[in-house]
C-alpha cells in the first residue's frame, strides 16, 4: 500500500509533520526532468500482451523508472512538486545549502539511473529504450497553495525561475542536461560545459553539461514516523476518490487501461513575480474550476505553470466513470469559459478535449506518487488546446460524435496532430441547443402493462382525488428495471383522459449541483417560453403572463432568468434582495403562478399533472421548490408524480421524503408468475409474429428463475433467444442452453470482441461491473443502445 503522504511533495510532508509553514517565496533550484519513450513502449506491450496485461507491464515499467529518478531527488534532499504527463518538476531549497550542486548532481544521478532503461526487453523479442532530458535553473520562486481544501489543495511552484527552466527544457535533447547561467555561475569550475545554446525570444543562453567534477555530500530526507502525519492532515491534499480508495487499501485498483476523456485548459494573465495579488487570483480561479468540475464529476489532475501560459489537465471518467463523460466534459468547458475566467479576472481560456483509451491511475514511486492519465489521446487534447482560439474549445471527432445531439459544433478543417498518422477532424464547440419546452407527451409502449392492477387502481384513486380539487403527491419507487417509467406512462394516459394538462422533467446524475434542473423544462412550458423569439419578445410575453397570474409579484420577474435560461435585467426590488431572500421571492412568484395555472385548468374541466422522474438525483434547490409547491396544491386540482429508486441514506443529495406531507407511495417489485407469463406471451408475439402456440411451462419457470420477475430482464432474455434464432415454442429448446444468470452476464453474452476492446477489457475479465458498463455505454458501439438501456437497468 502506498502511503497517503506519497501524494505530497517531500518538503510539504516534513513541514506538516513539524507544524510549520513553507515560505511563500524562497531561493533555490528548479529541476525539470522529461522522460521519452513511454508512448511507443505502450503500443509494443499492448500488441505483445494485450491491453490488460500490457497495461500491467507498462505500470510496472513506469513505476520502476520513476522510482529510479525520485530516489535521486530524495538523495539530494529535493522535492517533487508536481507531475506533468511523463515529466516531473522538482524543487531544491537553498536553505538546505549548496543548491546548485545538489540539483545538478541529482540531474547527473538521474541520467546515470536511466542507463538501466536503455535496453528494455520486450515479451515478443527485441528491445526498446527510454530516454531522459533534464534542465536546471537557479533563482527565486513563489510557492502557492491553492484550491478548496474540501476538494483538494494543490501545491504549486511559479515565477521566472520556473519559466526559465521550461525554456531550457525546450532546447534540451534526449540524454542531455541543460543549465541556466545562474546555475553555471554557482557551480564554477566544478561544471564542464560542452556548448552554449541561445534562446533569442528571452535573450538568454543555456549550457550543455559535460560532467560534474565533484558531487556535494549526500543528505537525504529523514524518514517520517507513521504517526507523524494523520489521514485527517493528508486528506485535503488528495482527490476525494483517490483518498477513499487508498484509505481502503485499494490503491492498486486505481490503475487500468480504459476509455476516458481528457480536457486541457490553457490560461494566462497572471504575473507570478510582480503581481501582489497573484496568489489570490490564482486561488480564486482554481476554486472556480473545482466548483465547475464538482458539478460534472470531473477531476483536476494537474496544474502546470509555464513560460508561455499555464495549463490544467482535467479528466472525466477517471477516477470515476460515467456513461456520459464526453457530455460532461463539453458542458464543463462551456461553464469554465463563463465562470472561471471571471473568478480570476483572466483573459479568455483555450480548451481542448479528446476521448479514447488511456492509462488511468496512480504512478510514481513509494516516496512520491500521483494520480493521472497517460496516452495518445491525452496528447491529442493538449494539441487541441494549443490550436484553440482564446475563448474557444476544440474537440476531437469522437467527442463530437458523442455530444452532437445536444451541443452545437462548427467543423474545422482537418489538421495534422503529432503522433497521428492521418489528418484529424476537429470541431469548435458552440453552445447547448435550446429547444422549446412542450407539454408532457403520452409515452408510447409496444407491450401492455401487466401485473400492476393494484398499483393502477391506487394511482387512479389518487388521480381522481386530485381532479376533485384535493392536490395529491404520488411517489413510485422501485429498483431499476422494475417498470417505474412504464407505470408513469400509464398514469399520464389516465390523466389525459380527464383533460389534464401535463408537464414533466427529469433529474440527472450530472445535475445534483445544478439548481432547479428538473424544473427548468416544466416552467419553460408553463410560461410557453420560446427560445427562438428575441429576448425583448420573450420578456414581453413573460410580463404579460405574470400580469395575469401574479401581478403583485411583477417586481420579482428577473429572478426567473436562470430558471428560464434568460438574461433578465435586475429590477430595483431584486437588486435590493440579500442572497438568502432571493429564493424566497422566487418561490413566492412560482407558487402564485402555479395556483393560477391550476385554476385555469380547473375552469376548463381538468387539472395539472407534474411528473418528476429520477428524483433520487434531485438537486437541493429543486427539492426546496417541490416542498414549497406541495404546500399550495392541497386545495388545487394538481397531481405531482415522483419516480425514484429506493432511498440511499448515504447520498448527500436526493429527495427528502420526510418533508412531503400526504405522500402516497407505490413500491414496485418483480412480477408474479401469472403476470410474467402474460408479458412473455406479448413479447413472443412481437418478436416471433409468424409463430404461435402454447408456451412451454419450462420456458416460464426458467425465465422466472433467472429474472425474479424483473420486467426489463425478462424482455432482454427473450431478445437474447431471438438473437440466437432459438424457437422458444419448441419443447426442450432451452435444455441445452445455459441462460445468463444475471443482467451482467446477459450483456456480456451480447457483446462481440470489438465491443470488449472498445470498452477497455478485451480479455473479458472485468469485475467492476458498474465502471465497465459506464465505459461501454460511453462508446459509439454497434450495441450502444443496448448498453445504454442495460446500464439504466443495473443502475
Amino acid at each position: 500500500m502506498i502511503s497517503l503522504s506519497a501524494y505530497l511533495p517531500q518538503d510539504r510532508c516534513h513541514a506538516l509533520a513539524c507544524g510549520i509553514s513553507l515560505p511563500p517565496r524562497a531561493d533555490g533550484a528548479v529541476l525539470f526532468a522529461d522522460i521519452s519513450g513511454f508512448t511507443p513502449l505502450t503500443e509494443m506491450l499492448r500488441q505483445a500482451l494485450g491491453p490488460r496485461r500490457g497495461s500491467e507491464a507498462l505500470t510496472d515499467q513506469i513505476n520502476a523508472t520513476y522510482a529510479a529518478l525520485i530516489t535521486q531527488v530524495n538523495t539530494y534532499r529535493g522535492s517533487v512538486i508536481g507531475f506533468a504527463g511523463d515529466a516531473i518538476t522538482c524543487w531544491f531549497s537553498a536553505a538546505d545549502g549548496s543548491v546548485a550542486h545538489r540539483a545538478t548532481a541529482c540531474a547527473v544521478g538521474m541520467q546515470r539511473a536511466m542507463s538501466a532503461f536503455t535496453h528494455i526487453p520486450l515479451p515478443g523479442g527485441g528491445t526498446t529504450a527510454l530516454a531522459l532530458k533534464v534542465a536546471v535553473a537557479c533563482g527565486s520562486a513563489r510557492r502557492f497553495v491553492v484550491g478548496d481544501p474540501e476538494i483538494q489543495s494543490l501545491d504549486l511552484l511559479a515565477g521566472d525561475t520556473l519559466a526559465r527552466v521550461a525554456v531550457a527544457e525546450h532546447h534540451a535533447l534526449a540524454s542531455e542536461i541543460l543549465l541556466d547561467e545562474a546555475t553555471v555561475s554557482a557551480l564554477g569550475t566544478a561544471a564542464r560545459i560542452i556548448e552554449w545554446r541561445d534562446d533569442p525570444d528571452r535573450g538568454e543562453r543555456f549550457a550543455l553539461l559535460g560532467s560534474l567534477a565533484a558531487a556535494p555530500p549526500v543528505s537525504p530526507w529523514p524518514a517520517l514516523s507513521p504517526a507523524a502525519l494523520s489521514a485527517a492532515m493528508l486528506r485535503p491534499w488528495l482527490l476525494p476518490a483517490v483518498y477513499q480508495r487508498e484509505l481502503a487499501g485499494q490503491g492498486t485498483f486505481l490503475t487500468e487501461l480504459r476509455p476516458a476523456v481528457a480536457l486541457f485548459l490553457r490560461f494566462t494573465g497572471i504575473d507570478y513575480d510582480t503581481d501582489p495579488d497573484a496568489h489570490t487570483r490564482l486561488d480564486a480561479f482554481i476554486r472556480a474550476v473545482q466548483g465547475v468540475l464538482t458539478r460534472y464529476d470531473g477531476a483536476l489532475l494537474q496544474v502546470v505553470i509555464g513560460d508561455k501560459g499555464s495549463y490544467l489537465c482535467i479528466a472525466f471518467g477517471a477516477p470515476v466513470a460515467h456513461e456520459d463523460d464526453a457530455r460532461r466534459a463539453v458542458l464543463a468547458a462551456l461553464a469554465l469559459q463563463r465562470e472561471a475566467i471571471v473568478a480570476g479576472g483572466l483573459p479568455p481560456l483555450q480548451i481542448g478535449i479528446s476521448q479514447g483509451i488511456m492509462r488511468c491511475g496512480a504512478y510514481g514511486s513509494v516516496n512520491r506518487h500521483t494520480y493521472g492519465i497517460l496516452g495518445d489521446e491525452v496528447n491529442v487534447a493538449a494539441r487541441l488546446m494549443s490550436m484553440a482560439a482564446p475563448g474557444g474549445t476544440l474537440v476531437s471527432a469522437e467527442i463530437h460524435a458523442a455530444v452532437a445531439s445536444t451541443v452545437a459544433f462548427e467543423p474545422r478543417p482537418p489538421v495534422r496532430i503529432k503522433g497521428k498518422a492521418d489528418l484529424q477532424l476537429t470541431f469548435a464547440v458552440g453552445d447547448i441547443y435550446q429547444r422549446r419546452a412542450s407539454r408532457l407527451q403520452e409515452p408510447a409502449y409496444d407491450l401492455p402493462l401487466v401485473g400492476r392492477t393494484d398499483e393502477i387502481a391506487l394511482a387512479s384513486q389518487v388521480l381522481h382525488q386530485a381532479l376533485a380539487g384535493y392536490g395529491q403527491i404520488l411517489g413510485i419507487t422501485a429498483e431499476a428495471g422494475q417498470g417505474k417509467s412504464r407505470l408513469v406512462a400509464e398514469i399520464i394516459r389516465l390523466a389525459y383522459q380527464g383533460h389534464v394538462i401535463g408537464y414533466g422533467g427529469a433529474c440527472h446524475a450530472t445535475g445534483t449541483r445544478s439548481p432547479y434542473l428538473v424544473w427548468q423544462p416544466i416552467w419553460r412550458a408553463i410560461f410557453n417560453s420560446d427560445p427562438e423569439a428575441s429576448l425583448r419578445q420573450q420578456i414581453q410575453a413573460l410580463q404579460e403572463r405574470i400580469a395575469i397570474w401574479a401581478p403583485e409579484r411583477a417586481e420579482a420577474i428577473p429572478l426567473l432568468g436562470p430558471l428560464l435560461g434568460l438574461s433578465l435585467p435586475e429590477s430595483d426590488f431584486t437588486q435590493s434582495l440579500e442572497p438568502k431572500d432571493r429564493q424566497g421571492a422566487l418561490h413566492a412568484l412560482l407558487r402564485d403562478c402555479l395556483m393560477a395555472a391550476a385554476r385555469e385548468a380547473q375552469g376548463a374541466g381538468g387539472g395539472l399533472l407534474i411528473v418528476l422522474e429520477d428524483t433520487h438525483w434531485i438537486d437541493a434547490a429543486s427539492d426546496d421548490l417541490l416542498i414549497d409547491l406541495v404546500r399550495v396544491v392541497q386545495e388545487l386540482p394538481v397531481l405531482i408524480v415522483l419516480a425514484y429508486r429506493p432511498r440511499d441514506l448515504t447520498q448527500p443529495h436526493g429527495l427528502r421524503l420526510e418533508r412531503l406531507p400526504s405522500l402516497t407511495q407505490i413500491t414496485l417489485g418483480g412480477l408474479d408468475t401469472a403476470a410474467a407469463e402474460h408479458l412473455i406471451r406479448a413479447k413472443l408475439l412481437q418478436i416471433f409474429p409468424a409463430q404461435a402456440g402454447a408456451i412451454p411451462d419450462t420456458l416460464v419457470s426458467r425465465l422466472m428463475e433467472r429474472t425474479q420477475g424483473n420486467p426489463f430482464f425478462l424482455e432482454e432474455l427473450l431478445n437474447y433467444l431471438h438473437d440466437r434464432k432459438i424457437d422458444p415454442y419448441k419443447d426442450g429448446a432451452l435444455e441445452s442452453l445455459a441462460l445468463p444468470d444475471s443482467l451482467h452476464r446477459l450483456i456480456l453474452s451480447r457483446l462481440d470482441p470489438d465491443d470488449w476492446a472498445a470498452a477497455g477489457d478485451p480479455e473479458g475479465v472485468e469485475r467492476d461491473w458498474a465502471a465497465f458498463f459506464c465505459r461501454l455505454a460511453a462508446r459509439s458501439l454497434p450495441n450502444f443502445e443496448f448498453a445504454r438501456r442495460a446500464y439504466a437497468g443495473i443502475g
